[in-house]
């Protein structure tokens, strides 16, 4: 047993405050106290117009980094996400404007191709033995120029308004109810998940920890109503149904315990009968999915797509956000909820940094400093993990 599993079976309270998720909020709440008190950002910061402007920039990384991070669990990578973000809004924008299409099938046509692509990594990894890291490069290298060659090198714009209501705001009654929702939801979900471990003949959390647990619910769901008083954006109910599907998928599902078996150790998993050829493609198929909501996303907050500038870096920023929030680089270890904290943290320092008018290339410098100190941090916590 673990030090920190130790800790958590003696005293419950003491093992959820060790917890890195928990360590990650507090970071996030560091930084936006931080913020909110800077005399170049504390009046446009801490409003509520900015924090739902916030949520919706980091709803595609969101969106993506569900599916990156089943990928970095199974110890993959896909550098091509951000290529793929323009190829798949070219094939949505292409079907809009050039072909007078409805939103539905623009929307059909580009989850399609993503699905090929998904299919191709797939394959190339599994079948061909390619490592992920050339076989997602050269897609990075390869979609974003197809997306210039359909397009003709031009920008697609303006979407049909059918297509624009993706990037829209849900009006104030439909998002105060559907925050009511997710707030009775979180709270059954924890009621059962106790119900269940003394159902098992589990240790019990304790009363003090779940009633910090509903209080934290609570807190979010008061938070977001606070924050959506002119409505939920649309891009944010798509990255929150993307990151709960995901936690679903992780925890709940067969192909999630296949991925940390992966993860953990891909030829014992084989040895043990996992299908890892067949789980490994399904997750590829996965993340070039998301990348497409993504794309259609994007292209709809930003009424066009244009081809040379759309989802660049983004494979940086999900990434990023995905081993800030606590996956493992190596694999066997992965979390959804870490991945939306980590991509809110990112999502808050460029904020801030575009608030202060700090230049993109330090910004550039800033995201590959905070990159490398997570990784570094990864790699800590495995050698004291193992230790």
């Amino acid at each position: 047993m673990t030090r920190l599993a130790a800790t958590a079976a003696r005293n419950p309270v003491l093992g959820v405050l060790a917890s890195r998720s928990l360590r990650m909020v507090l970071v996030l709440l560091a930084l936006w106290a931080g913020l909110a008190l800077h005399p170049d950002t504390r009046e446009a910061f801490l409003t509520a117009g900015n924090f739902s402007n916030l949520t919706a920039q980091v709803s595609e990384i969101v969106i993506i980094g569900v599916g990156m991070t089943l990928v970095i669990l199974i110890g993959g990578i896909d550098l091509s996400v951000g290529a793929g973000m323009a190829l798949t809004g070219v094939v949505a924008a292409k079907l809009q404007i050039d072909l007078h299409q409805p939103a539905w099938i623009a929307c059909l046509a580009a989850l399609a191709v993503a699905a090929l692509v998904g299919l191709w990594h797939g394959l190339l990894v599994t079948r061909f033995q390619i490592p992920p890291f050339i076989a997602t490069l050269s897609g990075f290298l390869a979609y974003r120029g197809l997306g210039l060659v359909l397009s003709d090198a031009r920008g697609l714009s303006p979407m049909g308004t059918d297509f624009q209501r993706l990037g829209a705001r849900l009006p104030v009654a439909t998002s105060l109810g559907l925050i009511a929702a997710g707030l009775m939801v979180g709270l059954a979900l924890l009621a059962m998940r106790a119900r269940r471990r003394h159902a098992l003949g589990l240790a019990s959390e304790g009363v003090v920890v779940l009633a910090l647990k509903a209080a934290a619910i609570a807190t979010v769901a008061a938070f977001l109503g606070a924050i959506y008083q002119d409505g939920m954006p649309v891009p944010v109910l798509i990255a929150a149904l993307a990151t709960a599907a995901g936690a679903l998928l992780l925890r709940r599902s067969r192909l999630g315990r296949y991925a940390f078996a992966i993860g953990g150790n891909a030829e014992a998993a084989r040895l043990s009968g996992v299908p890892v050829r067949r789980a490994t493609i399904t997750i590829y198929l996965i993340i070039g999915l998301l990348t497409a909501l993504a794309g259609i996303v994007a292209a709809a907050r930003t009424n066009g797509v244009t081809p040379g500038n759309a989802g660049i870096m983004r494979e940086l920023h999900v990434i990023t956000a995905v081993v800030i929030g606590g996956t493992s680089l190596t694999g066997g270890r992965a979390t959804m909820i870490g991945t939306v904290i980590g991509a809110l943290i990112f999502g808050t320092l460029s904020n801030g940094m575009n608030l202060m008018n700090v230049n993109s290339n330090w910004q550039l410098i800033l995201t590959g400093m905070i990159l490398l100190g997570a990784s570094l941090l990864d790699s800590l916590s495995t050698r004291k993990r193992h230790s």
